[in-house]
């Protein structure tokens, strides 16, 4: 049984925050670092997507900050814009009530407003790395008070060739700074530029730990139609669901599947590579709030982000690894709600299903269309052994 936050001895407003939010107990990632990053170790945590790593480095954070003092002391680096945002919504959740400044300094942002935010002197930021480097050029923030700096997905931010604006930033904080790293994947590279920025960083792999949405069931149907499509719209049809996101692999067919649904008579909106910064945050704000009832998307946008009230995800094409598989799964059942992933698949896709949810240890059940109904195949087959 987990500790509950009190045992942690975190200021009230934080356990407060977290109850009104329904999060009553820690997860494993959170009770595992707790205690090394509130004495200031250097961390370096790895877990599924879902496993609550956000708050795992979040919370010992927010507890250090001193509102007194008028400068910036702790500092989050996140790979996207998207995600930079989502971190900055829990912050926001966990510091209600209090005199704690948050700030996001993200591409797609006017300076002109960004700067004028910076005026006020935020106690915390969460940031890209090219924009906070640009800022910092400028001479409009300034590092020297920062006593925590954490990273969120460090491998996505090396994959964006961004090392030399992270060792940039680092380089401008004081050297008893403490460091955070907290993703779900681990190179080896990141393991070592990690390694020689920490001081005896402490590894806590959680890998075997199951992702939190327990309640997602995993389903999948073979599709004979001449489209994928014409079977995503039956589904649609006869599960009418609240909001749904699909998944696809190239960017390239982002529109074509957005065009087709629309087609249907469905509400929906697409973001892929090319999406412009605004159009792609309208879109992610119109999802969020129900306008726009479903999102075609590719595995660029599966990590770290948190969408809301997402009932199904449709794989419209099978991710292509067992990682990519979790990051799209956990964008449902959050919050300890239940959640479906159906996996459209042709008959020639089933053994790589198969094979992909046994690396995993998912169920994952066959479905059919039958009567305006989804039901499990076994049940079909039953149904006909009784007749």
């Amino acid at each position: 049984m987990n500790k509950e936050f009190k045992t942690y001895d975190f200021q009230n407003f934080i356990v407060e925050n977290l109850e009104k939010n329904h999060i009553k107990e820690p997860t494993k990632i959170q009770s595992e670092t707790f205690p090394l990053t509130l004495e200031g170790k250097d961390v370096i945590g790895k877990a599924k997507t879902g496993t609550g790593k956000t708050l795992a480095y979040l919370l010992p954070m927010l507890e250090k900050i001193d509102t007194s003092k008028r400068e910036l002391q702790m500092l989050v680096l996140a790979p996207s814009r998207e995600l930079s945002l989502q971190i900055k919504r829990e912050a926001d959740c966990i510091t209600e009530g209090t005199d704690i400044l948050v700030e996001a300094v993200v591409e797609g942002m006017k300076l002109e407003k960004q700067l004028d935010r910076l005026k006020k002197k935020p106690h915390l930021i969460i940031a890209t790395p090219g924009k906070l480097v640009h800022i910092i050029g400028m001479k409009k923030i300034k590092l020297h008070g920062v006593k925590t700096i954490a990273f969120d997905e460090v491998d996505q931010i090396l994959e964006q060739g961004l090392q030399d604006k992270v060792l940039a930033i680092v380089d401008k904080t004081l050297k008893d700074r403490q460091l955070l790293s907290f993703s779900a994947t681990m190179s080896k590279e990141a393991k070592e530029i990690l390694n020689k920025l920490m001081k005896e960083p402490k590894f806590i792999n959680l890998d075997h730990i199951e992702p939190i949405p327990s309640k997602i069931k995993h389903q999948y149907i073979v599709t004979k139609a001449v489209k994928k499509t014409e079977t995503l719209v039956e589904f649609l049809k006869t599960i009418k669901p609240k909001k749904s996101l699909v998944f696809i692999n190239k960017n390239q067919n982002v529109d074509r599947f957005v065009q087709e649904l629309k087609s249907a008579g469905f509400s929906v909106g697409g973001i892929q590579t090319r999406t412009k910064n605004q159009e792609r945050q309208h879109l992610l704000n119109s999802f969020n709030k129900g306008k726009v009832r479903i999102l075609v998307t590719t595995d660029l946008f599966t990590r770290g982000m948190d969408f809301r009230e997402v009932s199904h995800i449709f794989n419209m094409d099978l991710p292509l690894n067992k990682t990519d598989y979790l990051h799209r799964a956990g964008r449902t059942g959050r919050m300890h709600k239940e959640g479906v992933v159906i996996n459209i698949v042709r008959d020639r896709e089933k053994f790589i299903l198969y094979k992909m949810m046994k690396n995993l240890n998912i169920k994952v059940t066959p479905m059919s269309i039958r009567n305006g109904k989804i039901v499990p195949i076994k049940e079909i087959i039953s149904r006909k052994s009784h007749k």
